[in-house]
């Protein structure tokens, strides 16, 4: 069997450079006009949270340093904010796709120096809480405002090297703390330029076999053409000779043969066409963000319910928040085949932990993070997957997001089918406690339902705040 991965364009088809992921042709041009005009109302809204966001924070400036408030606005509402406005103005200018990306890397650098500015004013400890803004300036470099890779990795390091120069040689800040501090920003680069990497990635692929498809079409109706007028000119021919049955018979028959041969042609350019079209999978999840958001918000209930220790807290958070990250791998059309899918179709879809593993265990947490995504479906009695672990071979970290992620899954639409209800979901965990689920984990969740009238939250109203 042809596997799905295999007929997709590589790098070599393409003629893209797997570093900087530019084509090597005519095409590059193209591609940055039409992904500008694609994304540009996208970045705009982006980039206007952004700087939304900068000033909005000015509120903990009240509460948290009080004291140099005025000059903390100063920086925040009298330069920062002003140039970011400045920059949304200039993008609505006729030129302004030639200068993107350099533009916006240079103001997010801007709004990463503004940040660390703050932090140097601050009084401590207070300075170490601002260090967290920063976290968001990542993630707005890599994932918001559009610019390219190559870009967001410079803009990444650069922001780097500014907090390295801040902490080290301005604040004095103790070697601990920024250790601490690296490892937090240095796994959010390295996940935010995965994640920079294949936006950019499956945007050019997708655009290539686009262009692929353009041409095939274009083709098809160029042939079409010449063979309505051919067929035009043979009817003529065969009305004005009108020589006798014979010559009419012999006509068409050159007529049929050539219809034959053209419906050939036209055969092998579907095939092609259709070949394209399977090229052109998605391997996202249109509800995976929103899936994962709730699984985390019911996982940590359940976690500080149990009274697990803090290490797996934090284990369980960031696990929950990322454990569908496989799901890359997997093409969108099985994520959202409304019907049900076959065993082939099935065994990809499986195969997410294994590829969200793979993913993630190059990154040296301090937790297990990379093994209990390995291991969020698998089950106590065997049955689960990738590898059919059982009861204490499974982490207690796993068990709980598993719990969480049945509920989830079964609480909201799925492309199959319709939400089938928090009721059903809870009777599902109590046939199977000690079966499918841990006992106790299951209890648990049973009583914030029941007990404490448990409800997914809209919005994760948590705190990302850097421990010291």
């Amino acid at each position: 069997m042809v596997s799905i991965k295999n007929m997709l364009p590589n790098f070599k088809d393409m003629n893209l450079n797997p570093i900087t992921l530019g084509f090597q042709d005519k095409l590059e041009t193209e591609f940055i006009n039409i992904q500008y005009k694609k994304t540009i109302f996208q970045v705009r809204i982006s980039f206007f949270l952004a700087v939304f966001l900068y000033g909005f924070f000015g509120l903990l400036d009240i509460q948290l340093v009080s004291e140099v408030k005025n000059l903390m606005w100063l920086i925040r509402f009298s330069v920062i904010v002003p140039i970011g406005l400045l920059v949304l103005v200039a993008s609505y200018a006729k030129d302004f796709e030639k200068y993107r990306d350099a533009t916006m890397s240079l103001t997010m650098i801007l709004f990463s120096i503004g940040i660390l500015l703050m932090t140097i004013v601050s009084p401590k400890p207070v300075d170490f809480i601002y260090y967290a803004s920063l976290i968001v300036t990542f993630v707005f470099v890599y994932t918001f405002v559009g610019i390219r890779f190559v870009y967001a990795t410079l803009t990444g390091v650069i922001i780097l090297l500014c907090y390295e120069f801040t902490a080290y040689f301005i604040l004095n800040s103790p070697a601990e703390i920024i250790a601490k501090n690296n490892f937090i920003f240095l796994s959010t680069n390295f996940v935010g330029m995965l994640a920079a990497y294949s936006i950019e990635f499956y945007s050019r692929r997708d655009f290539f076999i686009t262009r692929i498809l353009e041409s095939n079409q274009d083709e098809m109706i160029k042939l079409n053409s010449d063979l309505e007028e051919r067929i035009k000119v043979k009817t003529a021919e065969l009305v004005k000779t009108n020589q006798g049955l014979i010559k009419e018979i012999k006509v068409r028959e050159e007529v049929e043969n050539e219809l034959l041969t053209a419906n050939v042609k036209l055969n092998n350019l579907l095939n092609d066409t259709v070949g394209g079209l399977v090229s052109a999978i998605e391997l996202r999840d249109p509800y995976t963000a929103g899936h994962q958001r709730r699984v985390t918000q019911l996982a940590m209930a359940i976690a500080q319910k149990l009274n697990l220790p803090k290490d797996k807290l934090d284990c369980i958070r960031i696990a929950a928040m990322i454990h569908d990250i496989g799901k890359i791998n997997v093409p969108a059309e099985i994520l959202s085949k409304p019907g049900k899918i076959n065993q082939f179709e099935l065994e990809l879809l499986q195969n997410h932990p294994q590829a969200g593993y793979d993913i993630l265990k190059a990154i040296e947490f301090p937790w297990p993070i990379a093994e209990t995504v390995l291991q969020h479906h698998e089950r106590m009695d065997g049955s689960g997957y990738p590898n059919g672990l059982k009861e204490d071979e499974i982490l207690i970290q796993a068990k709980v997001i598993h719990v969480a992620d049945v509920v989830e899954a079964m609480s909201s639409d799925r492309p199959y089918r319709p939400a089938m209800g928090t009721e059903i979901a809870l009777n599902e965990l109590n046939e199977n406690r000690g079966i499918l689920y841990n006992d106790e984990i299951v209890d648990t969740c049973l009583k914030l339902f029941i007990e404490d009238n448990f409800k997914f939250e809209e919005k994760n109203k948590e705190k990302w705040v850097l421990s010291k």
